[in-house]
């Protein structure tokens, strides 16, 4: 369900039997071996020991030495390396799915539900308790994925769906500051670039895979959408008044009104496929997997 390097030699995977695996890589003769393994991280219970049944673990992230999981028991697992049992479970931390996590800084996480929710918790504080609840309000459309950005902490991108991406600023409101119309059906994967978050990347249930172009310098923008050589409407509303904010410390990605300041956006697959899962983004090069089995790779993503 999910995959993370822990550290150069070290990934960490998340199964759908709610197992989660420290995998070995071994690179003389590119094998993986099984190093760590919690089997019953994520699991549902019910009012008698003997209905135990596994969940699905959904989603990982890992800072060393921890790594955070989740799942569709609503539980999130605090782990340690070579540390038998978890350091801290929050066992109902959420009445619904889990799908996905990521740090907000050590010792937050946040993390987005199957009812529109994103969260965030503090490990230092006791309790089940989540220290920040956000969402769209009236609206419970599942979110599926969660990235912070790299520089400005505060700034979270999500998606789900509803396919739109949703821009939040975790300093204030519970709401998004922007959403924009994105894909036709579910957004799978976001990922701001980690050394130009400017340029954040999405992929979708539809086929499509986009590149989200929000870097001020780029003032002569051919088109407010272009992918793909043709226009798409855009819907957006900036809910929260920066104006308070100086300017120089805003993120283009909280200061842009989409309508206004034309995030520019390229479709990176040529020919719409079957649904594109999972992507990862580095330096100049963008892979991403599909259920047509191909793994698709761009080397050259601005030029």
């Amino acid at each position: 369900m999910d995959l993370q390097f822990f550290d150069q030699e070290r990934i960490v995977a998340a199964s759908s039997t709610g197992c989660v695996t420290i995998f070995l890589h071994h690179p003389n003769n590119q094998t993986l071996s099984a190093s760590q393994q919690w089997t019953t991280a994520h699991h549902h219970t019910g009012p008698g020991s003997s209905s135990y049944s596994s969940a699905p673990c959904t989603g990982v992230v890992c800072s060393s030495p921890e790594i955070v999981t989740v799942g569709e028991d609503g539980r999130i697992n605090l782990f340690r390396v070579d540390h038998k049992e978890a350091v801290r479970t929050i066992d109902n931390a959420d009445s619904s799915t889990l799908h996905a996590v990521t740090f907000l800084r050590t010792p937050e996480i946040l993390t987005v539900n199957s009812i529109g929710q994103l969260k965030i918790w503090d490990f230092r504080q006791q309790g089940n308790e989540p220290s920040q609840i956000f969402s769209l309000t009236g609206d419970r459309v599942p979110l599926h994925c969660v990235d912070r950005h790299p520089n400005q902490q505060h700034v979270v991108a999500t998606g789900g769906q509803d396919g739109m991406l949703s821009i939040w600023d975790v300093r204030q409101g519970t709401m998004p500051v922007s959403l924009l119309k994105a894909h036709e059906a579910e957004m799978w994967e976001v990922h701001f670039h980690p050394s130009n978050p400017d340029h954040l990347f999405t992929c979708s249930e539809d086929g499509s895979l986009w590149h989200w172009d929000a870097s001020t310098d780029v003032s002569e923008k051919s088109s407010l959408f272009h992918q793909g050589g043709r226009n798409s409407t855009i819907l957006s509303h900036s809910i929260s008044n920066q104006a308070n904010v100086h300017q120089s410390l805003i993120s283009s990605w909280l200061s842009t009104d989409p309508a206004k300041d034309r995030i520019e956006i390229t479709s990176l697959l040529p020919n719409r496929t079957l649904s594109v899962n999972s992507l990862d983004v580095l330096g100049p090069c963008l892979v991403c997997g599909t259920d047509a089995e191909a793994i698709y790779v761009t080397r050259q993503l601005f030029s």
